[in-house]
């Protein structure tokens, strides 16, 4: 996603970085909750963490998303897109 309101050098848009943030902690909280269940004995390997690590991480992707698009529409931007209709 590139924002087109610099015309110079393309940046990553802002909503895309909300919603990589939210990736990143989604990411971070399945690393820990794989950390607590491990510590409290039940040993799920590296395959419990990757598991618990996209798992969160699409979740969090998704909280980020949802209200990354309340901000949006608050600031006056159109979130959903625009349907032609044939006349």
């Amino acid at each position: 996603m590139v924002d087109s309101s610099s015309p110079g050098s393309p940046r990553v848009a802002p909503r895309a970085l909300i919603v990589l943030g939210g990736a990143a902690l989604g990411a971070f909280w399945g690393f820990v909750m794989w950390g607590i269940t491990t510590l409290a004995g039940q040993d799920s390997g590296g395959r419990g963490l990757v598991y618990l690590m996209l798992t969160t991480a699409m979740i969090g992707c998704g909280v980020a998303a949802f209200f990354g698009a309340f901000g949006a529409r608050r600031r006056g931007e159109r979130v959903s897109p625009r349907v032609r209709r044939k006349s």
